[in-house]
Protein backbone atom coordinates (compact mmCIF):
# COMPACT_ATOMS: atom_id res chain seq x y z
CA UNK A 1 0.00 0.00 0.00
CA UNK A 2 0.82 3.52 -0.26
CA UNK A 3 1.21 4.12 3.57
CA UNK A 4 3.48 1.45 3.68
CA UNK A 5 5.62 2.35 1.00
CA UNK A 6 5.61 6.21 2.58
CA UNK A 7 6.83 4.50 5.75
CA UNK A 8 9.36 2.52 4.21
CA UNK A 9 10.69 5.45 2.82
CA UNK A 10 10.68 6.88 6.24
CA UNK A 11 12.65 3.92 7.42
CA UNK A 12 15.82 3.27 4.87
CA UNK A 13 15.99 7.01 4.51
CA UNK A 14 16.99 7.53 8.74
CA UNK A 15 20.32 5.63 8.61
CA UNK A 16 22.16 7.75 6.10
CA UNK A 17 20.35 11.12 7.07
CA UNK A 18 21.43 10.40 11.00
CA UNK A 19 25.07 9.50 9.61
CA UNK A 20 24.96 13.35 7.85
CA UNK A 21 24.09 14.76 10.77
CA UNK A 22 27.22 13.21 12.71
CA UNK A 23 29.55 13.72 10.36
CA UNK A 24 28.00 17.82 9.86
CA UNK A 25 28.69 18.12 13.00
CA UNK A 26 32.17 16.75 12.80
CA UNK A 27 32.74 18.87 10.21
CA UNK A 28 31.66 21.90 12.22
CA UNK A 29 34.18 20.92 14.89
CA UNK A 30 37.17 20.12 12.52
CA UNK A 31 37.23 23.54 11.21
CA UNK A 32 36.52 25.41 14.46
CA UNK A 33 39.53 23.80 15.97
CA UNK A 34 41.77 24.99 12.46
CA UNK A 35 41.81 21.14 10.99
CA UNK A 36 40.14 22.12 7.28
CA UNK A 37 41.83 18.56 5.69
CA UNK A 38 39.39 16.18 8.02
CA UNK A 39 36.70 18.34 7.72
CA UNK A 40 37.07 18.07 4.30
CA UNK A 41 37.23 14.06 4.81
CA UNK A 42 33.63 14.34 6.52
CA UNK A 43 32.01 16.49 4.02
CA UNK A 44 33.09 14.07 1.78
CA UNK A 45 30.86 11.27 3.29
CA UNK A 46 28.47 13.79 3.14
CA UNK A 47 28.48 13.79 -0.74
CA UNK A 48 28.77 10.15 -0.63
CA UNK A 49 25.50 9.55 1.92
CA UNK A 50 23.56 11.87 -0.42
CA UNK A 51 23.75 9.79 -3.07
CA UNK A 52 23.14 7.35 -1.16
CA UNK A 53 19.87 8.24 -0.79
CA UNK A 54 19.03 8.69 -4.04
CA UNK A 55 19.91 4.72 -4.92
CA UNK A 56 17.74 4.19 -1.57
CA UNK A 57 14.20 5.99 -3.02
CA UNK A 58 15.17 4.31 -6.41
CA UNK A 59 15.15 0.90 -4.89
CA UNK A 60 12.22 1.91 -3.34
CA UNK A 61 9.96 2.93 -5.95
CA UNK A 62 11.29 -0.62 -7.65
CA UNK A 63 10.23 -2.03 -4.44
CA UNK A 64 6.61 -0.46 -4.89
CA UNK A 65 6.43 -1.43 -8.20
CA UNK A 66 7.51 -5.07 -7.14
CA UNK A 67 10.80 -4.71 -9.13
CA UNK A 68 14.09 -6.91 -8.40
CA UNK A 69 16.22 -4.16 -9.43
CA UNK A 70 19.95 -4.84 -9.93
CA UNK A 71 21.55 -8.13 -8.73
CA UNK A 72 24.68 -9.89 -9.31
CA UNK A 73 28.60 -10.08 -7.56
CA UNK A 74 28.97 -8.08 -5.05
CA UNK A 75 32.05 -7.57 -2.71
CA UNK A 76 31.53 -8.48 0.57
CA UNK A 77 34.04 -6.07 1.88
CA UNK A 78 32.69 -3.04 -0.11
CA UNK A 79 29.39 -3.69 1.56
CA UNK A 80 30.72 -3.89 5.23
CA UNK A 81 32.88 -0.75 4.44
CA UNK A 82 29.07 1.04 3.31
CA UNK A 83 28.15 0.22 6.52
CA UNK A 84 31.09 0.79 8.80
CA UNK A 85 30.22 4.19 7.16
CA UNK A 86 26.71 4.44 8.04
CA UNK A 87 26.62 2.99 11.37
CA UNK A 88 29.76 2.77 13.02
CA UNK A 89 29.97 6.45 14.53
CA UNK A 90 26.38 5.33 15.98
CA UNK A 91 28.18 2.77 17.58
CA UNK A 92 31.03 4.59 18.85
CA UNK A 93 29.18 7.57 20.73
CA UNK A 94 27.22 4.92 22.79
CA UNK A 95 30.16 2.86 23.35
CA UNK A 96 29.12 -0.07 21.96
CA UNK A 97 31.85 -2.94 20.81
CA UNK A 98 31.00 -3.50 17.05
CA UNK A 99 33.04 -6.55 14.99
CA UNK A 100 33.01 -6.28 11.61
CA UNK A 101 34.62 -9.29 9.66
CA UNK A 102 37.95 -8.19 7.96
CA UNK A 103 39.87 -11.38 6.93
CA UNK A 104 39.99 -13.26 3.79
CA UNK A 105 36.15 -14.64 4.45
CA UNK A 106 35.02 -10.60 4.17
CA UNK A 107 36.17 -10.67 0.97
CA UNK A 108 34.24 -13.60 -0.70
CA UNK A 109 31.34 -12.35 -3.20
CA UNK A 110 27.67 -12.78 -2.99
CA UNK A 111 24.77 -12.42 -5.27
CA UNK A 112 23.06 -9.92 -4.35
CA UNK A 113 22.78 -5.86 -5.02
CA UNK A 114 25.22 -3.82 -2.88
CA UNK A 115 22.98 -1.19 -1.36
CA UNK A 116 20.13 -3.25 -0.95
CA UNK A 117 22.33 -5.52 1.38
CA UNK A 118 24.23 -2.64 3.12
CA UNK A 119 20.49 -1.91 3.93
CA UNK A 120 19.87 -4.98 5.77
CA UNK A 121 23.03 -5.52 7.87
CA UNK A 122 22.50 -1.55 8.62
CA UNK A 123 18.69 -2.61 10.03
CA UNK A 124 19.74 -5.35 11.67
CA UNK A 125 22.91 -3.97 13.53
CA UNK A 126 20.52 -1.24 14.69
CA UNK A 127 18.36 -3.18 16.01
CA UNK A 128 21.40 -5.26 17.46
CA UNK A 129 22.53 -1.71 18.90
CA UNK A 130 19.52 -0.36 20.50
CA UNK A 131 19.03 -4.04 22.05
CA UNK A 132 22.44 -3.91 24.24
CA UNK A 133 22.32 0.44 24.49
CA UNK A 134 22.20 0.15 28.12
CA UNK A 135 24.82 -2.93 28.83
CA UNK A 136 28.33 -2.10 30.31
CA UNK A 137 30.09 -4.54 28.36
CA UNK A 138 28.13 -4.10 25.14
CA UNK A 139 28.63 -5.79 22.25
CA UNK A 140 27.78 -6.38 18.20
CA UNK A 141 29.35 -8.86 15.82
CA UNK A 142 29.04 -9.81 12.37
CA UNK A 143 31.04 -13.35 11.13
CA UNK A 144 30.97 -14.37 7.48
CA UNK A 145 31.46 -18.29 7.14
CA UNK A 146 30.65 -21.18 4.25
CA UNK A 147 28.17 -23.41 3.66
CA UNK A 148 28.01 -25.27 0.53
CA UNK A 149 28.12 -23.42 -2.10
CA UNK A 150 26.42 -20.39 0.35
CA UNK A 151 27.80 -17.71 2.52
CA UNK A 152 26.44 -16.71 5.22
CA UNK A 153 26.97 -14.08 7.53
CA UNK A 154 25.76 -13.68 11.41
CA UNK A 155 24.46 -10.62 13.23
CA UNK A 156 24.80 -10.89 16.87
CA UNK A 157 24.24 -9.51 20.29
CA UNK A 158 24.73 -9.95 23.86
CA UNK A 159 21.62 -8.02 25.03
CA UNK A 160 18.27 -9.44 26.18
CA UNK A 161 17.15 -11.28 22.77
CA UNK A 162 13.53 -11.27 21.43
CA UNK A 163 10.21 -12.09 23.62
CA UNK A 164 8.93 -14.90 21.98
CA UNK A 165 5.35 -13.75 21.31
CA UNK A 166 7.14 -10.82 19.16
CA UNK A 167 9.53 -13.69 17.61
CA UNK A 168 6.63 -15.34 16.13
CA UNK A 169 5.56 -12.92 14.02
CA UNK A 170 8.87 -10.46 13.93
CA UNK A 171 9.24 -10.52 10.44
CA UNK A 172 5.57 -9.28 9.58
CA UNK A 173 5.06 -5.63 8.94
CA UNK A 174 5.07 -2.96 11.63
CA UNK A 175 5.54 -6.03 13.96
CA UNK A 176 8.25 -4.20 17.05
CA UNK A 177 9.12 -4.21 19.92
CA UNK A 178 10.37 -0.56 19.78
CA UNK A 179 8.57 2.18 21.26
CA UNK A 180 8.94 4.17 18.59
CA UNK A 181 9.91 1.97 16.09
CA UNK A 182 8.09 1.54 12.53
CA UNK A 183 8.80 -2.68 12.52
CA UNK A 184 9.60 -2.10 8.87
CA UNK A 185 12.81 -2.90 8.49
CA UNK A 186 12.65 -6.62 9.21
CA UNK A 187 10.02 -7.25 6.88
CA UNK A 188 11.67 -5.77 3.98
CA UNK A 189 15.15 -7.33 5.20
CA UNK A 190 13.57 -10.34 4.25
CA UNK A 191 11.99 -9.86 1.08
CA UNK A 192 15.21 -8.16 -0.26
CA UNK A 193 17.00 -11.23 1.26
CA UNK A 194 14.28 -13.19 -1.23
CA UNK A 195 15.14 -11.41 -3.99
CA UNK A 196 18.43 -12.12 -3.86
CA UNK A 197 18.31 -15.83 -3.90
CA UNK A 198 19.09 -15.95 0.00
CA UNK A 199 17.10 -15.87 3.65
CA UNK A 200 16.78 -14.32 6.80
CA UNK A 201 16.24 -16.07 9.86
CA UNK A 202 16.13 -15.67 14.03
CA UNK A 203 18.65 -18.14 15.13
CA UNK A 204 17.75 -19.98 18.35
CA UNK A 205 20.20 -18.38 21.10
CA UNK A 206 20.82 -18.96 24.57
CA UNK A 207 21.35 -15.16 25.17
CA UNK A 208 21.21 -12.24 23.12
CA UNK A 209 19.95 -12.45 19.82
CA UNK A 210 21.17 -13.84 16.26
CA UNK A 211 20.25 -13.47 12.68
CA UNK A 212 21.42 -15.42 9.64
CA UNK A 213 21.86 -14.28 5.94
CA UNK A 214 22.74 -16.72 4.25
CA UNK A 215 23.20 -15.70 0.06
CA UNK A 216 24.41 -17.32 -2.84
CA UNK A 217 28.25 -17.08 -3.67
CA UNK A 218 29.39 -15.59 -6.55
Amino acid sequence: SIGTITASVAHEINQPVAAIRTFADNAAAFLDRGEPARAATNLQSIVDLTSRIGTITAGLRRYARRGAGSIGPVALDEAIDGVRLLIGDRFRAKGVTLDLPNGPEARLTVIAGRVRLEQVLVNLLQNALDAVADRRDARVSVTVGRKGRDVVLTVADNGPGIEADIADHLFTPFATSKKDGLGLGLGIARDIMTEFGGTLDLVPAPEGAIFRMILVKA
